[in-house]
């Protein structure tokens, strides 16, 4: 499975629409859908599947710079999307398999799992500053909230860039990021990290003071990994 690293570091909203549980949402200022990620980030500017009834089976949709829906139009790009959205050839709606959802008993392993794999990974990275004979980081829970939203945002597009535009280091207390894709396990990861020299460099900045991890799994089984630092 291939792997994927990340690493950055430093010194719109829609309008009018408040925030939903993640999924589809129908837009209160237009009739539009939009997609929200949850903690008022969105789709923006993309195409993405989306298994909107947990068939297995997943639908592209595309959305506007302002994170609303094509439905029944032409998108910029000049592909053809249907009344509910979907991407058409021929007027077939275009599918991908995916893996279906984990069951509720699936979800808490899951749940219980992220959590281990989160604490491992931090004491992982203070493990290896202090072979740098760096003080170790205290874990802010604001980070590590952060830090699941942007694993979250990373299955969607893993880039530094966010789904719905921007960098994490416009959050308050943010100023650093690393991120991996499909390394398994904590160990697996900082290791891929410390074998990097960027995020090496990230990982031992003795101005850091906190630190926050986030873990997510999506439905395939791709994993995602974020770690975020602050002052």
């Amino acid at each position: 499975m291939a792997k994927f690293l990340m690493a950055i570091s430093v010194a719109f909203l829609l309008s009018a629409i408040p925030t939903f549980s993640v999924g589809f949402t129908k837009g209160t200022s237009r009739d539009a859908w939009w997609y929200d990620l949850g903690n008022e980030n969105y789709l923006r500017s993309t195409w993405q599947w989306i298994d909107t009834d947990n068939d297995g089976v997943a639908e592209c949709y595309y959305f506007d710079a302002n994170g609303w829906m094509y439905t029944n139009t032409t998108t910029p790009d000049g592909y053809t999307v249907d009344e509910n959205g979907a991407w058409t050839v021929d007027s077939v709606v275009q599918t991908r398999d995916v893996q279906k959802e984990y069951t509720e008993e699936d979800d808490t392993t899951s749940v219980q799992d992220s959590s281990s794999y989160k604490q491992e990974t931090l004491d992982r990275i203070n493990q290896f500053r202090a072979g740098q004979n760096l003080h170790a980081l205290e874990e802010s829970e604001r980070l590590s909230s952060i830090a699941d939203i942007r694993a979250k945002e990373c299955a969607a597009s893993f880039s530094h860039t966010r789904p719905q535009g921007g960098s994490i280091l416009d959050e308050a207390d943010v100023y650093g990021e690393i991120l991996a894709h499909n390394n398994e396990t904590p160990d697996r990861t900082v290791n891929a990290w410390i074998s990097s020299a960027g995020h090496n460099h990230i990982m031992s900045k003795g101005e850091f003071q906190h630190f926050g991890a986030g873990y997510y799994m999506d439905e395939k089984g791709n994993d995602y990994w974020v770690v975020l630092f602050g002052y």
